[in-house]
């Protein structure tokens, strides 16, 4: 099957070989910009985006490193190296043949390395289960690869969805630490950024007054893109010609799965929370996609789960409240008091 990089490709070398016969049969006259190419996972588009936005004379061209691709890195490299600026973020060895991202860093003199952005502090319960017995195959569910330890474990503990619905409560998240998570997501984001010569102290600031800035762990929200797109272009000492952003953004990963933020995790940092799970919905010309309230989300997890091998739903921090019966017995006790006392999520 034909990736989104070899597309690219494929356009890449039809507009160099095309481009300047065919603007001249329109009149209008060459792109006078730089040449950028951005290469990722899903955050990448908005990168991209983001960087037209500044540059509106720039001519950039995005490459989706998520579908394994037909092209080999000689011929991904070739194809870059036509580019003035390349950014792109890691990407593993099975995307293209012959190489990850650090092998075409090595062949390009024009590549730039940028993180991806990664922040636990809005949803501590997401994670993903990977089946360690065949290649760390991730186990889909109702929000794809997103799932909610707590779901994980009440299942394997042995409880009804009205019991791990109740679950859901502050004294549960207290019991788990999921009220005390931003510090050290804060941490984490920052020495990451540090590592790819990032300073993003003032943009984390920023991103905060702003409200929950995450969709998911993984998922930032455009405005978050940008800010990474400003950065990059700092660095590589591209000039910004628009920085009116806001007025022409595309939420492209509001398309996916959001997560939400629990909202007893939402009243800590001041911003809206609730237990709306949204699914993507990336043909929205064919629906507007769909919705799970909490119980929704439980009894559809439950459902995956109930036919799934004991590998697909183990995760270390699920492993872990398990292997503590002390522990457990505490979680168990504390979903059924609550549920008890009517203090867990409507039904």
């Amino acid at each position: 099957m034909i990736s989104q990089i070899d597309k690219q490709i494929v356009r890449s070398w039809g507009a160099k070989l095309l481009g300047p016969r065919l603007a001249a049969l329109k009149g209008q006259k060459p792109a006078g910009g730089p040449r950028i190419a951005v290469i990722g996972n899903c955050q990448s588009f908005g990168v991209a985006y983001a960087m037209k936005l500044l540059d509106p004379t720039a001519r950039v061209d995005h490459y989706s490193a998520v579908a394994k691709a037909l092209a080999n890195m000689n011929l991904l490299a070739r194809t870059l190296k036509k580019y003035d600026f390349v950014f792109t973020q890691d990407f593993p060895p099975h995307i293209v043949k012959g190489g990850d991202s650090q092998e075409l860093l090595l062949r390009l003199s024009n590549a730039t390395l940028f993180p991806t952005v990664s922040f636990a502090a809005f949803q501590p319960d997401l994670v993903y289960l990977l089946d360690a017995e065949n290649g760390n195959k991730a186990l889909f569910g109702p929000l794809r690869p997103y799932h909610s330890a707590l779901a994980v474990f009440a299942f394997r503990a042995g409880l009804s969805v009205n019991e791990a619905n109740a679950l859901f409560n502050r004294n549960v998240f207290e019991a788990v630490g999921y009220l005390d998570v931003w510090n050290a997501a804060a941490r984490e984001f920052l020495d990451n950024a540090k590592r790819y010569d990032l300073d993003l102290s003032q943009d984390l600031m920023n991103w905060s007054r702003r409200g929950a800035f995450m969709y998911s762990i993984v998922h930032p929200k455009p405005f978050v893109l940008a800010d990474i797109a400003r950065r990059l272009f700092a660095k590589g000492g591209l000039t910004i010609r628009n920085d009116n952003f806001e007025d022409y953004a595309i939420d492209d990963l509001a398309r996916a799965e959001i997560f939400p933020v629990y909202p007893e995790i939402a009243e800590i940092y001041g911003v809206r929370g609730g237990y709306l799970f949204k699914q993507g919905n990336f043909h929205i010309s064919n629906g507007v996609g769909n919705f799970l309230t909490l119980p929704e989300y439980l009894a559809a997890c439950y459902a995956v789960y109930g036919r799934a091998r004991p590998s697909q739903i183990s995760h270390p921090r699920v492993d872990g409240w398990l292997a503590d019966e002390a522990f457990t017995r505490k979680l168990v006790y504390l979903a059924r008091i609550n549920l008890a006392n009517g203090a867990s999520p409507d039904l």
